[in-house]
């Protein structure tokens, strides 16, 4: 009668070993799955931020140009304004120069 209790304990023993064995399997095989859906969601993150990146960098290249074209308009409109103040007073000084010359010539040019 030892020897059946102790061949059933055995067996018992047998079925927990491998029923252990068998969820421990199980669990790596799921853990193998959730790392590689895990390391797959990494992959398409990493490429997008490369995406992210490249756009980025050329968002960065157009404002720069942008900037530098704003830089060139602005310049170019101060010279207008330049230009305009610099013919306004030399109509200025000939319109003085001619009511000077009407005044002190009376009335003839």
């Amino acid at each position: 009668m030892a020897e059946t209790f102790s061949a059933l304990h055995i067996g018992t023993r047998d079925d927990r070993s491998e029923a252990l064995l068998s969820d421990s399997l199980r669990v790596n095989q799921e853990t193998e799955e959730i790392g590689g859906a895990a390391l797959a969601q990494m992959q398409r993150q990493r490429e997008q931020l490369a995406g992210a990146q490249e756009l980025a960098q050329d968002t960065h290249q157009v404002t720069r140009q942008a900037k530098q074209t704003l830089k060139a308009i602005a310049w170019k409109i101060l010279r207008e304004k330049l230009t305009l103040v610099l013919v306004i007073l030399c109509l200025l000084v000939i319109d003085g120069a001619l009511a000077y010359r009407l005044a002190s010539h009376k009335g003839k040019l």
